[in-house]
């Protein structure tokens, strides 16, 4: 892990805690006495509890876990919530991989215009034929359909000529009533 990513981290980590106990001090005492034994297990002052809805969010103050506590027949049950940092940390890591392998690649690249090798370009589709518009083939479409081209092509036009049309009326129109 790169200095930046554990930088990241730290400053991520100590946000969500100062939110998490600024938040508790008031909400703790939204928890009964009863709640607040049940779901610490006697040890009170290693958690940070906030009353969510019917839940308790229960933060251990001694390893940064944070879980969610339901009550479920009469007694509590505190599951750990998933770790979206954990996520987070992977993808910057796999990010900051892909950065360093790009810019090595970058660089063998510089390196081989300038000492005169040559790299081989990635391969690229056949480009057409700029005389003739074709890939040096045959005319995939039969006589029939090049007619039928030709008239949809030759509509399309006129429908594009006339739609302009309009609009050059629309505006003049327009600007007439501003006067």
């Amino acid at each position: 892990m790169s200095n930046r990513n554990r930088w990241f981290l730290s400053l991520l980590s100590g946000a969500v805690a100062a939110t998490i106990f600024a938040t508790s001090a008031g909400a703790e005492s939204q928890v009964s006495a009863e709640d607040i034994e049940a779901v610490t297990d006697g040890a009170a002052n290693r958690y940070s509890l906030v009353a969510v809805d019917d839940d308790i969010l229960r933060v251990d103050r001694q390893n940064g876990t944070v879980s969610v506590c339901k009550e479920q027949n009469a007694s509590w049950r505190c599951n750990p919530v998933p770790l979206a940092e954990d996520a987070y940390l992977a993808e910057i890591n796999d990010l900051a991989e892909e950065v360093d392998r790009l810019t090595a690649r970058l660089q063998e690249l510089e390196d081989g215009a300038s000492g005169g090798a040559t790299v081989p370009p990635a391969k690229s589709p056949e480009k057409a034929d700029p005389e003739t518009g074709s890939e040096n083939e045959t005319s995939r479409l039969n006589e029939k359909d090049e007619e039928e081209l030709e008239r949809m092509m030759t509509f399309t036009e006129s429908a594009m000529r006339r739609f302009f049309g309009m609009v050059r009326e629309l505006q003049r129109d327009l600007e007439g009533e501003g006067n």
